[in-house]
């Protein structure tokens, strides 16, 4: 009986509060890693989706006028919208630019929800079109925005 009350195989109080406190700041480290991890992670993916966005946008608005002459497109600008029109014939007309922060063309949206094109422009400069693109992500503000400049030129007649 003796033998079992100076038996010194268990673990002390002690011993096990600091084995305790060990894991709880190895499994904070842990858990700070990986979470700054997963949230770089969403922000290079959304990154990559803002950057596909406006690749598609600045796709779409060089398609439409990129065999155009100069003659044929004109500037119809405001202050709210930011457009080009382009008169393929003397019935089809075609407008591109942006209204408010939305890329559109002939009124209708190009862009995918959940993107912000504010103070994009598209502007005729003489025999060219420049195009400036500023996208942003509506649904993850840490996403880096991103501008896209393009200039390309019209067809001389």
């Amino acid at each position: 009986m003796q033998n079992k009350i100076l038996n010194e195989k268990g673990l002390t109080l002690i011993e096990s509060l600091l084995s305790l406190v060990l894991f709880s700041i190895i499994g904070t480290a842990v858990y700070f890693v990986l979470m700054n991890g997963l949230n770089t992670e969403k922000k290079i993916y959304t990154e990559t989706l803002i950057r596909d966005e406006a690749d598609l946008v600045m796709s779409q608005i060089i398609n439409e006028l990129y065999t155009a002459p100069v003659s044929k497109v004109t500037d119809i600008s405001t202050t709210s919208q930011n457009l080009l029109s382009y008169k393929k014939t003397t019935n089809s007309t075609t407008t591109v630019g942006f209204i408010g922060a939305n890329p559109v063309v002939n009124g209708k949206s190009i862009s995918s929800d959940g993107f912000d094109f504010t103070n994009s422009t598209i502007s005729k400069d003489g025999n060219s079109v420049d195009i400036i693109l500023n996208v942003k992500s509506n649904k993850n503000k840490n996403a880096k925005p991103l501008t896209l400049e393009s200039q390309f030129g019209l067809l001389e007649e």
